[in-house]
């Protein structure tokens, strides 16, 4: 998959964010790294290999963070 990748940062706002999980701050900077102009489109797969999570704990985290 072509990205662009940022490294680990997590800007003040989702970390601050106590409303979130730490798994979900991480999706979310994930999610952020891989936009690009048509979007990001990195299926639950790609997610569940690069976490080491079931793709159904992946749909749960992404219905958590949209």
């Amino acid at each position: 998959m072509n990205r662009k990748f940022k490294g680990v940062w997590i800007p003040k706002e989702i970390w601050l964010n106590k409303d979130l999980t730490l798994q979900e701050k991480v999706f979310i900077v994930e999610i952020d790294s891989l936009d690009n102009e048509n979007g990001c489109y990195a299926n639950n797969k790609y997610f569940a290999d690069l976490f080491g999570i079931y793709k159904t704990r992946v749909s749960q985290v992404i219905k958590n963070v949209i």
